[in-house]
């Protein structure tokens, strides 16, 4: 094991979350895909939905944000589409997508403490409906009527300005929507554009790594495939170089974050043969 493996394994299993822990063992160590998805089920509701999974948000009610980290959970494990969890996640969001094509917080999410810019958040957004699709169709699952309400709702906001600034999160929709394979007729226009995006953000010294790879990935991706090797190679020197002396990775958020963003990032460092 290597040394910033193991020292990332020391982190998680004294300071990090069970789930993160699970991802651990599951990727690195070889444990099963249910033990991993039995970690998981202690985050969903009974209404399939998830909670707690984001920790800016507190109430116990599923929200939009919580069951799209499960998702990409599943999906960073290749969960299959039949599996039970994944299936009564699905069917949640079938039953709670609204007609213009996102997922809301219910009433309830509002009754708890909640980080500021989640309590002014604007609906209809194409966060979390983007990001949710993108990662049901990594999957292989939804219907095509609730993919085609996501379609409308991007055709409606999306706006290549978006691409402009520096902003993460105005980016991320494009990024997660785009980066599955799929026929669309902008998908190129917009992977161009989150291309020249990336290679701006590449130099700056104020860009964690765990940002710039969370729309790279890894090497198979259509982005992965396009930025030159040594802005690769040069950023996931200073993503290693990040790591903290305890072993994880710092967070520009609450350090409630760093357990999942350590976990992401050793994801980060295989897909490239860092680790």
């Amino acid at each position: 094991m290597s040394d910033t493996l193991s020292r990332a394994r020391a982190f998680l299993f004294t300071q990090g979350r069970d789930i993160d822990q699970a991802q651990f063992t599951h990727h690195f160590e070889g444990t099963s895909l249910d033990a991993l998805l039995d970690t998981l089920a202690r985050y969903q509701n009974q209404d399939g939905g998830f909670t707690q999974l984001e920790v800016d948000i507190h109430a116990p009610d599923s929200n939009p944000f919580a069951t799209e980290i499960a998702l990409l959970i599943c999906g960073q494990a290749s969960v299959p589409a039949t599996a039970d969890l994944l299936e009564r996640t699905v069917a949640h969001l079938e039953r709670t997508q609204t007609d213009d094509g996102d997922w809301r917080f219910v009433p309830g999410v509002y009754a708890h403490e909640l980080a500021p810019w989640f309590q002014g958040w604007q609906w209809p957004n194409l966060n979390p409906a983007c990001t949710t699709a993108g990662l049901l169709r990594e999957l292989g699952a939804g219907s095509p009527e609730l993919h085609a309400r996501v379609a409308r709702l991007f055709e409606r906001l999306a706006n290549p300005d978006d691409f402009a600034g520096d902003d993460f999160y105005a980016v991320r929709p494009y990024a997660y929507y785009f980066l599955p394979e799929w026929e669309h007729p902008q998908r190129e226009q917009y992977l161009a554009a989150l291309l020249d995006w990336l290679l701006r953000q590449a130099p700056k010294t104020d860009v964690d790594g765990n940002h710039f790879f969370a729309y790279v990935r890894g090497l198979q991706t259509w982005t992965g495939q396009r930025i030159p090797r040594d802005v690769l190679d040069d950023r996931l020197d200073r993503l290693i170089a990040e790591q903290e002396a305890d072993g994880g990775w710092p967070s520009p958020y609450s350090p409630a974050w760093r357990s999942w963003v350590t976990i992401q990032n050793l994801l980060i460092l295989r897909a490239f043969g860092r680790v």
